[in-house]
């Protein structure tokens, strides 16, 4: 966050000197624990790229899939199967997943995906944020909606974007947008003549500017310092909520990209134990558009997609083990989602191409586990040869996801929300 007035020009712009910083500053921990109590909260993480489906929980055993997949297939002997009984099996490296599934804390919703679908990473996406499938361009993102239009807790700082810039799914409402503490900063000028004085000495002097107005201001001006006061309110919220926490788990850290995800998540959790009232919280991690070395030449279970897979698996479980040791797990459920799959066949690069159904999932201790919607036969393709051409239809309307979620968890009405509604709502909530 980035938020530079000038001291000199809000001053001639009419505001009075007044009083001092904002109460947030001063708010116990046991008041903001207590706040926190019985919020349904929201974690969203994307996987940035279109995650093979197909190499993650997939119908191992049959024909089909071992003829397409070929040398890129998971073998039996290495496979984690669903049930005893199932025709799925997870990806080795997904133990995390499969984990919380045996436990019936893990929804998978099968062949998700829309009408029509297209196969471009950025509109993918634009859909996925907007939920409109006919969408060119993100106006209005479907959690930026539902801030607008259905939330009516008051909460100043009701949805956090923990990511580099801003989540499409946000447009048309504010949201703080930070990876750390540290970068989330209120910021002010010091370029001008007062260069003399320091940026925290600005920054108080700004703001007890703003905390009294002339008598004479007019609606305008008045509306400009509540903001500024309300941002440095919420700002002190984001800095000092949560700087005690511990995790009751160790999180994942083989590579920077584990770290990094796992730092992300455990800022998450250390607001959610912190009691902060934000209900929706978004992040992402990258690298799933697999073109290439998917796999290794000789280890069909190695290579960039047992990284990825091994990654986002293990941290997901890692932070629903850490929020339940800690008595929060009945108010948190995470939702996973990638915005397509990938081809039935390989490319012979050792990798995939873009694909139309993939997975999603939904995890935490509030969710009925399970299997919902249909896997994407592989039936009809039976006597086809090219394989790396071939796209499974999706079963699953994600927007159906994203109904259940707002009916039956975070709060509101779908159908003020998601374009083209009502959708059928899944069970697992």
């Amino acid at each position: 966050m980035s938020f530079k007035p000038t001291r000199r020009d809000f001053i001639s712009a009419g505001v009075g000197a007044g009083l001092s910083l904002p109460l947030a500053s001063r708010l116990s921990p046991q008041w903001l624990q207590a706040a926190g109590i019985g919020e349904k909260i929201l974690v969203v993480l994307q996987l940035r790229g279109g995650s093979d489906a197909l190499h993650t929980l997939a119908p191992i055993e049959d024909p089909v899939y071992i003829k397409a997949r070929g040398n890129m297939g998971i073998p039996k002997a290495k496979g984690l199967r669903l049930t005893p009984t199932s025709s799925l099996y997870w990806h080795p490296a997904c133990k995390g997943l499969a984990d919380l599934f045996t436990r019936g804390d893990l929804a998978v919703i099968q062949g998700i995906g829309y009408p029509s679908p297209n196969l471009s990473h950025f509109r993918s996406e634009d859909i996925w944020a907007s939920a409109d499938h006919k969408a060119t361009n993100v106006k209005k993102g479907w959690l930026g909606t539902w801030r607008n239009t259905q939330y009516k807790a008051g909460f100043s700082i009701p949805m956090m974007d923990i990511e580099s810039r801003r989540n499409d799914s946000f447009v048309g409402s504010s949201v703080p947008v930070f990876t750390s503490r540290a970068a989330f900063q209120f910021l002010v000028d010091t370029t001008t003549a007062d260069t003399r004085l320091d940026q925290n000495l600005e920054k108080a002097l700004l703001l007890q500017n703003a905390k009294v107005l002339r008598p004479s201001a007019d609606p305008e001006l008045k509306f400009i310092a509540d903001a500024m006061v309300q941002t440095a309110t919420d700002m002190s919220l984001i800095q000092t909520t949560g700087k005690n926490y511990k995790a009751a788990v160790s999180y994942p850290s083989a590579n920077a990209q584990e770290r990094r995800l796992s730092q992300r998540m455990q800022l998450i959790a250390s607001y959610i134990i912190g009691g902060l009232k934000t209900q929706v919280y978004y992040t992402d991690t990258g690298g799933f558009d697999t073109h290439a070395n998917q796999v290794l030449a000789n280890d069909p279970v190695g290579g960039a997609m047992a990284s990825l897979n091994q990654r986002y698996a293990s941290v997901v479980k890692a932070f629903l083990d850490d929020i339940k040791a800690q008595g929060l797990g009945k108010q948190v459920v995470v939702l996973l989602w990638s915005e397509f799959g990938r081809r039935l066949g390989p490319n012979g690069n050792n990798g995939t191409d873009h694909g139309q159904a993939g997975l999603a999932y939904v995890a935490g201790e509030p969710v009925t586990g399970g299997l919902y919607g249909t896997y994407p036969s592989l039936a009809p393709f039976a006597n086809r040869t090219d394989y790396h051409r071939i796209s499974l239809p999706f079963t699953t309307d994600f927007r159906s996801m994203y109904a259940t979620l707002i009916d039956k968890w975070i709060g509101g009405t779908h159908t003020a929300v998601l374009p083209g509604s009502p959708y059928a709502l899944l069970g697992f909530l």
